[in-house]
């Protein structure tokens, strides 16, 4: 596998520091090959003497002192605290295996030692301490302890079943997320005093910040099949490497695999060449959520990552979901996919003199985009039948400064969009229409009596355990922040779609996938499945309609082979998303990005099936 270094979305690797002297080793008497530099020369031989036995801990306090021991029990210290130096003789002495060693930045006697049979300490914050004692309590061995340079309740425990963290950088914890997700579980992490990290997951790495003659050796044991197993840096910026065995042989990682195959090039190397700050990505295999990553940030130059749990704009998408709300309402006694939706609208949809008097706008043409209602853009000249710009559909949203409009003043023309009309014959023509999805919404808020938002969460969102998604024009969760094609945050983070139905959700890729997770089995199954929909209504959403290769508010894809899909994408003003299911296969992926560019949404996505060979 592939070693690589953590870019910074510049493009440029985010590794700037300096190495402090020249690196040393590995010691030609060595077994295991080690690396320094910037260490007291006394270390420095130390670590030549013993490496040969392999290094299983090297800790340096926050005065300067430091310690080596061994897997089988040899050990050295300088300068650390003599209750700290007379536990590793007496743990020596047990017998014991030492994982880990390490010492808060407060100094003074403070110090943890974990071991193959439990914890040894001083000082530890108290969650800290609580967090190893538990992990042994459960079964679990504690093979690292790791404290940021801030101090404080701040730390990372990690153990032979996952890790635990508080405080720590956001993007290192997305990092540590990311590689558990791909299989590995994290070996190592360590803290520069200047800022930065490494996390090191067996047979993976990824460092921001660390001297870049360290992250140059690190490769150095990586790329000799070597593990990385101890990463340790001294207050005054030097640092130790060092290595016990070989890398494990382990299965293939389709998150790295994924991460690595888009548009040739990596995931990161890509948001940097689309200036798209953070990226989040779900996959489905076997019709549960299989791995779930974030990238980047949710704001350009802010401190919150991007996780798999983050909101953000799905934008057309929406229109996607809201269909399940208006099966819903049909399935539960509200009018037909069959039936004029005029009625049920409480306002009188204005029609061209040319639109045939006969002709009916449905339910179901709407959604399918067949009902004469042609969207955003295409509608000039205002008396025209036929002929009409190109493109269309979507919504404007508004920024900070502007008025918010009621959904009927957006249906009478009085935002930024014309107003919505019957501009063609029902049933003759296809357009693009997010001002039908408009009309859906509002018929789903008069016959229902509830806001779209709140009649999506009780109907499909909590049924469905989809807990971060909403039509809320601010909801109370996390989000994440829209960017130009520059790479610069649009004014006021997001912009707001009263047009909710059309382009108001937020939803993060877990949520997508939990969908596409239920839609693919309630597809298959014999009979009807705990949700909003019927097996009949799930078939009725994923079939053919008025258009072909649409669903209702889906487009479908291969219909009638084992590749069967259903999918939509969006863009709204700094976002763009895509997600897609395939029943019979029962997989699927989600994927949402900040950015103005869809290019990278479209490219992840490809990787994502040119990985796991779907179409």
């Amino acid at each position: 596998m592939e070693r690589r270094r953590f870019l910074a979305l510049a493009g440029a690797a985010g590794l700037t520091a300096a190495a402090t002297a020249a690196t040393a080793g590995p010691a030609s008497a060595a077994a295991y090959p080690f690396y320094d530099s910037g260490v007291p020369a006394e270390a420095h031989t130390k670590l030549g003497e013993l490496a040969p036995y392999g290094v299983t801990a090297f800790a340096f306090t926050p005065s300067g002192g430091w310690a080596v021991v061994t897997q089988d029990g040899r050990y050295f210290a300088r300068g650390i605290p003599d209750a700290c130096f007379a536990e590793l003789g007496a743990l020596a002495k047990a017998g014991r295996r030492v994982h880990c060693l390490a010492f808060p930045p407060e100094g003074g006697d403070r110090w943890v030692i974990t071991t193959d049979k439990g914890v040894s300490s001083r000082g530890l914050p108290a969650a800290c301490l609580q967090r190893v004692q538990s992990s042994y309590a459960a079964g679990q061995q504690v093979v690292d302890v790791a404290f940021p340079p801030a101090g404080g309740d701040r730390w990372v425990v990690t153990t032979t079943g996952g890790f635990h963290a508080k405080g720590v950088d956001d993007e290192c914890y997305q990092m540590m997320r990311n590689l558990t997700e791909g299989g590995r579980k994290v070996t190592r992490v360590a803290f520069p005093k200047a800022g930065g990290w490494a996390v090191v997951a067996q047979d993976e790495y990824h460092a921001r910040g660390i001297p870049d003659a360290c992250f140059t050796r690190m490769g150095t044991l990586a790329g000799g099949g070597w593990q990385v197993h101890t990463v340790a840096f001294a207050p005054g910026g030097g640092w130790v490497l060092s290595t016990r065995g070989k890398a494990p042989a382990l299965p293939a990682d389709r998150v790295r695999q994924v991460e690595n195959a888009v548009g040739g090039a990596t995931v990161w190397q890509r948001m940097s060449a689309y200036r798209t700050p953070g990226v989040t990505v779900a996959v489905v295999v076997g019709n549960k959520i299989a791995w779930s990553t974030g990238y980047g940030r949710l704001e350009a130059g802010g401190a919150a990552a991007a996780h798999p749990e983050s909101a953000f704009q799905a934008a057309s998408i929406s229109k996607a979901v809201a269909a399940l709300g208006v099966l819903r309402l049909a399935q539960t006694g509200g009018p037909a996919l069959s039936a004029d939706v005029r009625p049920h609208l409480g306002w009188t949809l204005p029609s061209r003199d040319c639109v045939t008097s006969t002709a009916v706008p449905t339910i179901d043409r709407l959604l399918a985009h067949r009902a004469g209602v042609i969207g955003r853009g295409s509608t000039s000249p205002a008396d025209a039948c036929s002929g009409f710009a190109s493109g269309g559909g979507g919504f404007a949203g508004y920024g900070p400064d502007a008025d918010v409009p009621t959904l009927l003043q957006v249906m009478n023309g009085e935002g930024n969009s014309p107003r919505i009309e019957l501009t063609t014959t029902p049933g003759a023509e296809y357009h693009y229409s997010g001002a039908g999805f408009v009309l859906l919404q509002r018929m789903l808020e008069q016959r229902t009596g509830l806001p779209l938002a709140d009649y999506m969460q009780r109907e499909v969102f909590a049924p469905l355990g989809m807990t971060t998604s909403s039509y809320a024009l601010a909801p109370a969760f996390e989000l994440a922040a829209g960017h130009t094609a520059t790479g610069a945050v649009i004014p006021g983070r997001r912009n707001r779609y009263p047009e909710s139905a059309a382009a108001g959700l937020y939803t993060s890729v877990l949520d997508l996938c939990r969908l596409v997770s239920w839609l693919n089995r309630a597809w298959t199954a014999s009979g009807d499945l705990a949700g909003p929909l019927t097996r009949a209504s799930v078939r009725t959403l994923l079939s053919e309609g008025a258009q072909p290769g649409m669903g209702r508010g889906l487009f479908l894809a291969d219909a009638g082979t084992d590749g069967f899909s259903y999918t939509h994408d969006g863009a709204n003003y700094g976002f763009r998303s895509v997600f897609k299911g395939y029943p019979k296969l029962g997989a699927g992926y989600a994927v949402l990005a900040n950015g103005s560019d869809a290019a990278l949404v479209t490219e992840i996505a490809a990787a994502i099936r040119k990985v796991y060979g779907w179409p």
